[in-house]
């Protein structure tokens, strides 16, 4: 934000033409004044170098050229010494040239040139203005000159403004500021946009005696320029504003700022300052005026000083900042201010600020302006505020604000700004809100208010924003809540649980442009109330249980945009507003085809959301002829036929969003889908396309969202598709491709979604997967180059073994699907490095080999299924490691050894049925032991014995008997075990254990001779 940012040239420019005027007045009327022909031809060729469209030197016909627009001449001498091009129109189309006619020499008694707002076509600015030493006043901002400035200028000495600024073309360099030097009378030079960062000689600027304002913005500026190059004589204290915002900075505060002590208005915005404040700032006794918004401050504590220290600061600006900690401590009279000129504070968008609102705001008696927005301030809203008589615009929004609205609001007499939405604030929106008459805008939007809307606000007569949406409203709104609120211009009452009950005939007092009153019980047809609303722009009446058909009457508004989804809508689509920009019917009744002249009737649509109805038929030509259409939607329809084929589809050149899903189209994808080039989601799935797909696809390089699902695409994944580096997600789930997975989708960096199960691909999986950074979390556990897709869309996956829909949350699924495939090989370990991955199942393919020792770097996972392979060797103990993982599936593999225990093994879902099908595997949760069990396992304590156990003594004689048994023959063993029942229990428990140690490592051989093959 610039402060201030045109104060001294205003101040200049109002100097000079008190002058001029003097001049021009000093000697007689200015009807007298004759024009110098010479001077009159040199405007004339001047003129004829300029190609004016539209007329702005239409006046410069005639004798006398002191009466032409924009020409100012001498009273006394009749010279020319104004020529201002911007007076004749500021805002008008600039006017071209590709010189500037040095005829302009010729007008040696020229005083005040401005050129600006033009367009010179990127020549360099003219030498010849060196030799114009009369001017004081000379402006070629923003006028496409390029190039190095001339040191000539220097030349002209008399100079008091110079205006360089090329801040939105940067096409001007300065090598060398030696040449300013001689410019011993300028007072206001702004060089924003110049690239400065050659200029050695920067601190001659600095010392000018009568420079007080100085623009240095976007000029490259690096904090060795400004440390290394800089020295500050003691006379340099005239400067009065300083900008050096937009540079690159960096570290503590220039120190060329100590000796600025009648700094006034400071500028450093924008660069990446972040030391704590210096403490010769309260040396700066005038400075009035102080932005450092966008840095990289962290010193909340230094900051709260600040602004208990500097009396006379009117104005703050501390902006996107990283300000760390709380501002509710108490400093007491820190500087013994006996008052505080305070005016406006911006501490927005400073998301580590943390703790209460200090109270310490309440010394501040003349802050008229607060923004604590974008912060993260919780505890209730503190009373201070009934102790700032004077504030007009308060805004706490996008906080963590807890408790109640406070009554003590009600003191803001002046407030006209009332901005606390995205809370959590509850209870009930206070009666007292209606006392504050001046409020223009208010706004208490997504809290966890409830009760009833207050009558007290229907008399806020100068209320033109209201939002109350996003609560937990409830009750019945009647004109009563509205009887004052004549200029209202917005009104949002949406996502609440309110019943809007008004008489028959109701005229409501407003003409609001903007009405949202979704999810309000309205009745079960359209409100006759609305036809009064003559400027209505945005109608959402969406989720109101409406039926019926849509009324003739919504023609004669002028809707841009229409919402009505989530009703009980239906028939078939026949007339709209033509002025509608978006329109949303999804989820509803409508029936029949999409009119076939839809291009006539919505020539300006730019959002056309269907979804959801039973809308059948081809769809129409003409939808693909509407040039300004950027988002379809006509997904979960009863669609058919093809796309088109030819290139006449094309003329959407400006689609970014198409969802067909879920409907009966066919055929193959045509070739010109390539045409949209700026599409950034396509959803076809679900749908009977068949054939390959089209090459010129790839053209689509701004595709973020690729979902080709349920289909009978068919042929090899085309190696291109690595070519769409925006690619977040990318779902080819039920199709037919064959052939090897390309190794060229490694490229998609972005990619988070990537979903090819239930096709025919073969061949290992790609050890490069493990470099997909969009799967990856970085230092600060998020996930790393993802530019996620800003659109409300929904998609299947299979996660945690069902089939789920995602939809709000689909932006933050990381998830791997390669199922139901004929994948061979091992599992490569460099997958494991996927520490975002969420889901990953491989599972009904060929893959054989061990499972990943470090699958435990695999640290967000919450589901894996590895099941039906052919994978063998043990299960790795890291697998415990996996503290998110709550569905796991390894069954039908040849996996063995004993199953790994941890904590978050113990909680999946039907662990024992995890491990299926693995015969070799032992272990809890399966009822085989593994070798040694019997070993550890502790004696029983149950206090009792049945027929069936039998004491150590018994067992002893038992082997003893066994001894003998063999030694009398086999009836004697036979014979011994008929003896005693125990004894007989003993010997099969034995015979048993022998078995099952044999049949172990019989396993564990054949496990290890298919390992040394493989």
């Amino acid at each position: 934000m610039r402060i201030f940012s045109t104060a001294g040239l205003f101040l200049a420019v109002l100097l000079w033409n008190g002058i001029s005027l003097q001049s021009c007045l000093g000697s007689g009327s200015m009807s007298t004044i004759t024009c110098i022909e010479r001077e009159r031809q040199a405007l004339l060729k001047f003129k004829q170098s300029l190609t004016d469209t539209t007329g702005r030197l239409s006046s410069w016909t005639g004798e006398d050229c002191c009466n032409w627009k924009g020409i100012q001449c001498d009273g006394s001498t009749s010279h020319v010494i104004k020529l201002d091009l911007v007076s004749l129109d500021p805002n008008a189309t600039p006017m071209e040239a590709n010189e500037v006619n040095p005829s302009l020499v010729e007008l040696k008694y020229l005083k005040h040139l401005d050129l600006s707002g033009n367009n010179f076509h990127y020549i360099q600015i003219p030498t010849f203005f060196g030799s114009m030493t009369s001017l004081r006043y000379l402006n070629l901002s923003n006028s496409n000159f390029s190039g190095k400035v001339p040191h000539h200028l220097g030349n002209v000495s008399s100079l008091m403004v110079l205006d360089l600024n090329c801040i939105d073309q940067k096409s001007l360099t300065i090598d060398d500021f030696t040449w300013v030097s001689r410019l011993s009378s300028l007072q206001y030079l702004d060089a924003s946009g110049i690239d400065l960062s050659q200029a050695l000689s920067l601190n001659v600027i600095l010392n000018m005696l009568a420079l007080t304002e100085l623009r240095l913005s976007s000029c490259e500026l690096r904090s060795s320029l400004l440390v290394s190059h800089f020295y500050l004589n003691s006379t340099a204290s005239n400067i009065r504003n300083l900008d050096l915002s937009l540079n690159s900075l960096s570290g503590p505060f220039p120190k060329i700022i100590e000796n600025l002590t009648a700094l006034r208005v400071l500028d450093l915005s924008f660069n990446h300052l972040n030391s704590s404040f210096p403490s010769y700032l309260k040396n700066l006794k005038s400075l009035e005026h102080l932005n450092l918004g966008g840095n990289l401050f962290t010193d909340v504590v230094g900051l709260s000083r600040l602004l208990l220290t500097q009396c006379n600061l009117k104005s703050v600006d501390v902006t996107y900042n990283q300000f760390k900690g709380k501002m509710s401590r108490g400093y007491g009279n820190l500087s013994g201010c006996a008052m505080y000129n305070l005016e406006k504070l911006i501490l927005s968008y400073n998301t580590f600020i943390s703790g209460k609102l200090p109270d310490w705001l309440g010394k501040f008696k003349r802050l008229k302006y607060l923004d604590a927005s974008w912060d993260s301030f919780s505890h209730p809203i503190p009373d201070l505020f009934g102790k700032l008589p004077l504030l007009k615009h308060l805004d706490l929004s996008m906080n963590s604000l807890i408790g109640s609205i406070p009554r003590s609001l009600e003191t803001l007499s002046a407030l006209e700004v009332l901005d606390i939405y995205w809370n959590q604030l509850n209870g009930t929106i206070p009666v007292s809100l209606g006392k504050l008459s001046n409020l223009e805008i208010l706004d208490i939007s997504l809290n966890q208010l409830t009760g009833t809307i207050p009558a007290s606000l229907g008399q806020l007569s100068n209320l033109k924003f209201l939002d109350l949406s996003n609560n937990h409203l409830e009750g019945v709104v009647t004109e009563a809540n509205f009887a004052n609120l004549t200029i209202l211009e917005e009104l949002r009452i949406h996502s609440n649980s309110l019943t809007l009950k008004v008489i028959s005939d109701w005229m409501p007092p407003f003409q609001v442009q903007s009405l949202r009153i979704g999810s309000c019980k309205i009745g079960t047809g359209f409100p006759q109330w609305l036809q009064t609303q003559k400027k209505l722009t945005w109608l959402d009446i969406s989720n109101a249980s409406i039926s019926g058909t849509l009324p003739q009457w919504l023609n004669a508004m002028p809707l841009v945009t229409l919402d009505l989804s989530q009703n009980l809508i239906g028939g078939p689509i026949q007339t709209l507003p033509s002025t509608l920009k978006e329109l949303d019917l999804s989820d509803n009744l409508i029936t029949g085809p999409l009119p076939q002249n839809i291009s006539e009737m919505l020539p300006s649509l730019e959002t056309l959301i269907l979804a959801g109805n039973l809308i059948s038929g081809l769809i129409p030509y003409s939808l693909w002829e509407i040039p300004t259409l950027q988002v379809l939607d006509l997904s979960k329809n009863k669609l058919l036929g093809n796309l088109p084929h030819n290139k006449g589809w094309g003329a959407l050149s400006a689609l970014l969003v198409m969802s067909l899903s879920s409907n009966k189209l066919s055929g193959i994808l045509p070739s010109s889908i390539g045409n949209f080039t700026l599409l950034e989601l396509l959803q076809l799935n679900n749908n009977s396309f068949y054939g390959e797909l089209p090459l010129t696809l790839r053209n689509c390089s701004s595709l973020v969202f690729l979902d080709l699902g349920e289909n009978g695409f068919s042929g090899s994944i085309p190696r291109w598709i690595g070519d769409l580096s925006s690619l977040t997600v990318l779902r080819l789930h039920q199709n037919m491709f064959i052939d090897k997975i390309p190794s060229q989708l490694c490229r998609i960096q972005r990619l988070q979604i990537m979903d090819f199960g239930n096709n025919h691909l073969t061949g290992p999986i790609p050890r490069c997967f493990g470099n997909l950074s969009g799967m990856i979390l970085d230092e600060d556990g998020i996930m790393s180059n993802v530019e996620w897709f800003d659109f409300d869309t929904s998609m299947t996956q299979v996660f945690k073994g069902r089939e789920l829909e995602f939809t709000k949350t689909l932006a933050f699924l990381a998830n791997m699907d390669l199922s139901r495939n004929n994948l061979v090989g091992s599992i490569p370990k460099e997958i494991t490095n996927l520490s975002g991955l969420q889901g990953l199942n491989l599972s009904h393919n060929h893959l054989t080999g061990k499972i990943p020792e470090n699958i435990s770097g695999l640290k967000s996972l919450e589901s894996l299924d590895l099941s039906m392979n052919q994978l063998s060797g043990i299960i790795p103990q890291s697998v415990s490691k996996l503290n998110s993982l709550s569905h796991l599936n390894l069954s039908y593999n040849n996996l063995s050894g004993r199953i790994p225990t941890g904590n978050q093994l113990q909680t999946l879902d039907d662990p024992s049925s995890s491990y299926l099908g693995n015969s070799e595997l032992c272990g809890v949760p399966l009822s085989r032991n593994c070798p040694g069990d019997e070993k550890s396992q502790p004696p029983t304590t149950t206090g009792h014995r049945d027929e069936h156990e039998g004491d150590d003594a018994e067992i002893f004689w038992f082997y003893m008997a066994i001894m003998c048994g063999y030694a009398t023959g086999l009836w004697g063993f036979i014979g011994v075990l008929l003896l005693k029942k125990a004894w007989r229990y003993a010997y099969f428990q034995f015979v048993e254990m022998v078995n099952e140690k044999v049949q172990l490592a019989i396993a564990l051989g054949v496990a290890r001779l298919k390992n040394y093959i493989n």
